[in-house]
């Protein structure tokens, strides 16, 4: 998914993403510093944002504080949580000889310990840090910084659902394979 072209601007995703994930109830001249971007490019989409009425500026005391609008704080947490998802299948697609199965977890909805658990096989430890960069990157993308990923071979795997591991369970028994 394509949250650029939905929203029609970088800048404006970026400001959703930051609010979503990271912090509300910033100024604009934060995320100027924060995103890297101009002022003017801020203050564009934050009036387009306004304007479409998704998000409320407080204008009392110092600063201007930003913050999404609770009726539509969860559903767009669900179309960026749906483009977070997208790209990481797409990643996961690129590497799918090496990636024998995948399981999106708690971040995502699912009652397991992890975040993501990724089942690999055919990868040595390089492509295994390489597939981490790239899901770092990805996460780091929508400001989110900790992430629980665990790393899992197929054999690891087998041998741990057939050890009756509660860990290879809760998976088994929370996700569909």
């Amino acid at each position: 998914m394509n949250l650029e072209k939905l929203f029609w601007s970088k800048t404006k995703v970026d400001i959703l993403k930051y609010l979503l994930f990271r912090r509300q109830g910033i100024s604009m001249r934060a995320l100027e510093s924060e995103l890297s971007r101009t002022f003017p490019a801020i203050k564009k989409q934050v009036d387009s944002l306004l304007e479409a009425q998704v998000i409320d500026v407080n204008k009392e005391g110092q600063g201007r504080s930003i913050t999404i609008k609770t009726e539509f704080h969860d559903n767009i947490k669900n179309i960026f949580f749906y483009g977070l998802r997208s790209e990481l299948i797409s990643l996961f697609d690129t590497y799918e000889v090496m990636i024998d199965k995948y399981f999106f977890g708690k971040r995502f909805g699912t009652d397991i310990e992890s975040d993501l658990v990724i089942i690999y096989k055919n990868c040595e430890k390089p492509q295994i840090d390489s597939i981490k960069e790239n899901i770092n990157n990805i996460f780091r993308g929508y400001f989110i910084e900790t992430v629980s990923v665990v790393f899992m071979s197929l054999e690891e795997r087998q041998k741990r659902y057939r050890l009756a591991d509660r860990f290879v369970l809760q998976i088994m028994r929370h996700i569909k394979e």
